[in-house]
């Protein structure tokens, strides 16, 4: 039997035919109410039933992606030779392992991350003549927790947090710059080399392409950060998804090893040294683009029975009709 709801009043197809200002053959009236009933309330049950029977999801994949690192180094922002500049790096591959629960889930996306700020080099005239490159490549393995803003069947939206535990590959910090005149700093040492000349507005330096001014044995082999953003995932289907991932990410600790931090604090015009000492975090933001292969891990349906013998009521036998 079709049933209508509307307003907690239910009306049957038999209940049509004397409804209606037209007497009992009469049918405007149902349109009527069919064109006025609410299904909101459907919906929401359809909804409720669809989280209810929401399954657990486990991912495997693979991503790639840029980051735009910031170096924020106090004594490099006191050197009137530096300047920051924006800069890119990649994220040439990494891999992903996510678990997806209702409302929330994790996600552990190692890869190779490469970070470092470049900073333009200028003359005593405020021109640009070179560039200092500092650059760290590290193996980083990320761990996340999500919290889903949203559950749909297809399409999941979260907030994530993550601490990402960092191993360094490479780390160097080179110079690159044209023939030119220089204002040092009276704390930083003028270097030795052929083509250096001190004069009394600066000092002449030769053209230079690429030379290790820090290198690795001055950086820290772990690094710890902590990162905050969000993370998307589109399902093609039961099998596959498309991610996309943007977090900004934290430094905790300055890369630079103590004892080259020491060195630095103790550089004075009598004793000067490599550079002016000041402390340094990297900042940088990341968003990575990668695919998954879905597995979905169905929860276990154990149907309630009775212990009790199945009897049948007397109130529900028929009595034979009496001939």
């Amino acid at each position: 039997m079709f049933v209508l709801f509307r307003n907690s009043h239910i009306y049957s197809r038999k209940d049509s035919c004397t409804i209606g200002p037209g007497g009992p053959h009469s049918t405007p009236m149902v349109f009527h109410r069919i064109s006025n009933t609410s299904i909101v309330p459907f919906l929401l049950l359809l909804f409720g039933a669809q989280v209810s029977q929401a399954q657990h999801i486990e991912s495997y994949g693979i991503f790639m992606g840029m980051n735009f690192p910031f170096s924020i180094d106090k004594g490099l922002q006191k050197d009137t030779r530096y300047l920051g500049k924006f800069t890119l790096r990649a994220t040439p591959v990494g891999f992903s392992y996510g678990y997806d629960r209702v409302g929330h889930g994790f996600v552990i996306t190692p890869s190779l991350t490469k970070i470092g700020q470049k900073y333009i080099i200028m003359n005593t005239a405020g021109g640009t003549v070179g560039e200092r490159d500092i650059q760290m490549d590290y193996l980083s393995i990320p761990v996340a927790l999500k919290l889903h803003l949203n559950d749909l069947a297809f399409f999941r939206l979260s907030a994530v947090a993550s601490v990402h535990f960092d191993y360094l590959v490479k780390g160097q910090e080179t110079i690159t710059h044209i023939s030119s005149k220089l204002r040092y700093p009276p704390a930083v040492i003028i270097p030795s080399d052929p083509g250096y000349q001190e004069v009394y507005d600066g000092v002449f330096v030769p053209d230079v392409k690429d030379q290790v001014y820090v290198p690795k044995e001055k950086f820290k082999p772990f690094q710890i950060s902590a990162a905050v953003g969000f993370r998307s995932d589109f399902d093609f289907n039961e099998d596959w998804s498309m991610n996309f991932d943007g977090r900004a990410v934290f430094g905790i600790f300055d890369p630079r090893k103590e004892t080259y931090l020491t060195e630095l604090k103790a550089g004075s015009p009598d004793t000067p040294a490599s550079d002016l000492y000041g402390q340094r975090r990297e900042v940088y933001l990341y968003a990575t683009v990668g695919v998954s292969r879905i597995i979905q891990i169905k929860q276990k349906f154990e149907s309630k029975t009775s212990t009790k013998p199945r009897g049948t009521s007397k109130a529900l036998k028929r009595k034979p009709r009496n001939k």
